[in-house]
């Protein structure tokens, strides 16, 4: 099952269910392997056996997937907190947050080997070092203002690194485009959820010096970092459709857990890839990092939203309580 592509996003709605159920929903999101529970639903036809025509339409990055949301063209998309509350700090509360999808930064560092080497640091130097190796270097983002963007900045901010003035941050698009883009020696460095920083350093070109679902930075850690966010207004208007499709990713998330080489094989096409070896490993790893019914713990939601106002991803604190930014209201939770 491949998607059709387009950041225009220029979608019609071509089914509507029963009783005023809408049973066609539109997802915008950019392929990766934490979304392999949407790919292993949609292919195993568990959208099918709920009624659900499910259509994936493919987005560049975090930025394209929250103006789908805004505007209606999407049901769906998979975003960060840090959308939301930036969103309600403009005075929009359209979308809610409606199934976790990840609870830790999965965001994996990898670097040019030859400027690993020549920076001397490796995956086992201590944190502060491989992140104060970044000094100096091209470091490619999808785009400003995403996850890639603003996680970096704190990450050189943490060690006393100015983005502005002690890196080139180069906005080159998606992950096949900062893959290349490292492979030619275009940037030095790039983060980005798994599989590609996976595939620069099995292809010989890239060190992994930060393993993103192994937990490795402590603050971002038990930390919601991406869930599936959904227009507050469709959702209650569209509540059996709403909680069907959590359901779903509830029962799919539970075989990506459970047998992994299957899904690496099943979501191969999805992700654009040939490489199984390099997708399992990714499957692998992403699985601890997975929500498992979507569930959203209240704690965990304020801490995320803490952690990112000490981090400055955000600028003023945020109300972490139930119905402002997130719901269980469709999970089943």
């Amino acid at each position: 099952m491949r998607r059709s592509g387009s950041t225009a996003l220029v979608l019609v709605l071509l089914l509507a269910g029963c009783a005023g159920q809408d049973n066609k929903i539109t997802i915008a999101s950019a392929p990766n392997v934490f979304l392999s529970a949407l790919y292993v639903a949609q292919d195993d036809g568990l959208f099918a056996k709920e009624g659900l025509t499910v259509e994936i339409v493919e987005v560049e990055s975090g930025n394209d997937s929250m103006a789908a949301l805004a505007s209606g063209q999407a049901q769906y998309a998979d975003v960060g907190f840090e959308d939301l509350a930036e969103l309600s700090k403009a005075g929009d509360d359209s979308v809610v947050m409606a199934h976790d999808i990840l609870n830790r930064v999965t965001l994996t560092l990898v670097m040019r080997k030859e400027v690993a080497e020549r920076k001397n640091v490796t995956a086992a130097s201590p944190l502060k070092d491989r992140l104060g190796a970044l000094k100096g270097l091209k470091i490619g983002i999808t785009s400003p203002g995403s996850p890639t963007d603003t996680y970096m900045r704190y990450y050189l901010g943490s060690v006393g690194l100015d983005p502005e003035r002690d890196v080139e941050i180069v906005p080159l698009g998606g992950g096949s485009a900062l893959l290349a883009a490292l492979e030619k020696g275009q940037i030095d460095a790039y983060h980005l959820s798994p599989p590609t920083p996976y595939v620069a350093a099995e292809k010989g070109f890239g060190v992994v010096l930060i393993d993103g679902p192994k937990g490795e930075v402590p603050e971002l850690d038990r930390f919601d970092y991406t869930a599936w966010a959904t227009s507050r207004r469709w959702a209650e208007e569209n509540a059996t459709t709403a909680a069907a499709f959590s359901r779903v990713l509830a029962q799919a998330t539970a075989k990506v857990k459970r047998q992994p080489d299957a899904v690496a094989e099943q979501i191969m096409d999805d992700l654009g890839s040939t490489d199984k070896a390099t997708v399992l490993r990714t499957v692998q790893a992403m699985s601890s990092a997975l929500s498992e019914k979507g569930c959203f713990d209240p704690a965990v939601v304020q801490r995320t939203l803490d952690v990112m106002l000490r981090l400055k991803i955000l600028e003023e604190k945020a109300d972490g309580a139930e119905g402002r930014l997130w719901t269980n209201e469709y999970n089943g939770c």
